[in-house]
């Protein structure tokens, strides 16, 4: 039996499989939990949260945002163009802007310059209103916020940095990325 052109073509494509596999998958979890299958199988289990509380407890001293906004501020002013210059030398040099266009359209290049400005934005105005009374809820929960926005950053930027040594070191995958570009404009 011969299988038509749009089944085939949806069997081998990995994002159709990744969207199926999610959908059976939503689906499956949807009629276990209507008929509670989980209750036969596992006991009835608490969870005690308690352990959490020192997070309330630590109140975050307000000068840290002084400091975060002068590493986003470097961020921004030494690693952006650098990164943005040595990805130009090397579409320069494999003279095609394939390698300039996969570094645009990762998920860190487009989200980082944004939230590096939206937390220096958010550390400076903490900073700025923040009077005597540092022990609000308010505060500790704008204080946690710009610590684990600042974290990310400090992840992504990691990553940007892995992906520019990558493309300097490991000619074998940008020149795979050319073939790929070249296939692609072909068909």
């Amino acid at each position: 039996m011969k299988m038509p052109k749009f089944t085939k073509s949806i069997i081998t494509n990995q994002q159709a499989q990744i969207g199926i596999s999610f959908l059976v998958g939503l689906i499956l979890g949807y009629i276990l939990g209507l008929f509670r299958i989980h209750t036969f199988f596992l006991p009835k289990i608490s969870i005690d949260f308690s352990w959490l509380s020192w997070f309330g407890q630590i109140t975050p001293n307000p000068t840290f945002l002084s400091d975060v906004a002068a590493f986003e501020a470097a961020i921004i002013a030494f690693l952006v163009p650098l990164s943005i210059e040595i990805i130009s030398k090397i579409s320069e040099r494999y003279n095609s802007d394939v390698i300039t266009r996969s570094f645009d359209n990762t998920w860190e290049n487009k989200i980082l310059p944004p939230f590096l400005l939206i937390n220096i934005v958010a550390a400076i105005l903490l900073r700025f209103f923040v009077q005597d009374d540092i022990n609000s809820v308010v505060w500790k929960v704008l204080a946690w916020i710009v610590l684990l926005v600042f974290m990310y950053i400090a992840f992504a930027i990691w990553r940007v940095i892995n992906r520019i040594k990558t493309f300097m070191s490991d000619t074998k995958s940008v020149i795979n990325q050319l073939y790929e570009d070249v296939e692609k404009s072909i068909e």
